[in-house]
């Protein structure tokens, strides 16, 4: 048996890939969730605005796992790795907000419902947090008619992508349409119907832990999602991997990395010769403009923009020694994003201006 300790959108793809690449164990899913796995994305967006309703969010059909030979047993405790009797465990239990004290979170899709209960009922609202969830709810609260304050701590939304210029291109954005928009401050103000925190998040990393496994950032795993434990496997946020495109373990927290690591641990456990190989990616979406961020900019010493974020359509490169590592990008197509992978893949020098099609 196998046995996947945690009901997110990883554990949903390890059933596909395992199943696709002619798996036939049976598999047990715990989750603490009430509902069976759904894509997060739609939290902050489509679901909140309530242009889908929760079962627009759900990866299959929750009948789907039964047909699949899955017990998928929602609304439990987790186990300890010890109580779970299979040959094979896969640790998917993801991340958890960061709390403050008074606050609404978005994590869950229950949370999703009562933000928009909440607005539904509301004239004005706090957002604190410059990232891709506090800017997100903004965006949302505020198509739906909700006045909305957002405190970001630092002097930039998006601060960890360290992109000036799609900051920037932001920050008039987000007047433009009405947001009260506070850089450098932490104040809460009065008189607020609601407070939602976007701060980030902890891997839950604790199975982990106190079952003796190797963990940093997050459990420690090889290129084959493997544990410092053999048998015993982790995938999605709470997983530090093994990226060979830059040579070094990385933890990534968004929906593209989830669903590729599960379809892959899947296709592993069914015998094929399967292991991380692509450029990460993952989307941010706010006012019903795109942005994508590729590779990884860490360590990078400079960058060059071509384009203008203000105009929909531009690249932003982040080189170390010349080579490319990491882009940030918006009003790409599919071929053009292609040929940017390609280009962070290499590690190669971006060529004349214009060899992206803007």
């Amino acid at each position: 048996m196998i046995g996947i300790v945690g009901g997110g959108l990883s554990a949903a793809k390890v059933v596909e890939g395992y199943r696709e690449a002619g798996g036939t164990e049976a598999i047990t899913i715990w989750s603490q969730d009430p509902h069976g796995p759904y894509h997060r994305p739609p939290l902050s967006k489509r679901l909140l605005r309530g242009e889908a309703e929760a079962t627009d969010a759900l990866v299959h059909p929750v009948d789907w796992y039964a047909e699949q030979g899955v017990d998928l047993r929602l609304g439990q405790r987790l186990p300890s790795l010890d109580d779970i009797d299979a040959g094979t465990i896969v640790i998917a239990t993801g991340a958890r907000p960061r709390a403050l004290d008074g606050a609404l979170a978005l994590r869950t899709l229950d949370d999703s419902l009562e933000l928009r209960r909440r607005a539904g009922e509301a004239s004005r609202a706090v957002v604190v947090g410059g990232g891709f969830i506090g800017l997100e709810v903004t965006a949302s609260l505020t198509q739906l008619g909700v006045q909305v304050t957002q405190i970001v701590r630092d002097e930039q939304v998006f601060a960890a992508l360290q992109a000036p210029a799609l900051s920037a291109a932001l920050h008039e954005r987000y007047r433009e349409h009405g947001v009260d928009l506070r850089l450098g401050a932490s104040d809460i103000p009065d008189g607020s119907d609601f407070v939602v925190a976007g701060v980030g998040v902890e891997p839950n990393i604790e199975l982990g832990s106190d079952a003796g496994l190797e963990v940093r950032s997050g459990i420690v795993v090889n290129e084959r999602f493997e544990t410092s434990k053999p048998g015993v496997y982790a995938i999605g946020d709470v997983a530090e991997f093994f990226d060979p495109v830059f040579g070094r373990h990385r933890r990534i927290e968004h929906w593209s990395n989830a669903a590729y690591h599960g379809t892959t641990l899947g296709r592993i456990l069914a015998g094929e010769d399967a292991h991380y190989d692509i450029v990460s990616v993952f989307f941010s979406e706010q006012f019903g403009r795109s942005f994508k961020a590729f590779g990884d900019p860490l360590g990078h010493d400079t960058t060059a923009l071509e384009g203008d974020f203000r105009d929909d359509r531009a690249v932003l490169r982040f080189l170390r020694e010349g080579k490319a590592v990491g882009a940030v990008t918006t009003g790409l197509d599919a071929d053009a994003e292609n040929e940017l992978k390609d280009e962070i893949r290499a590690g190669a020098a971006p060529g004349p201006k214009g060899q992206i099609r803007l």
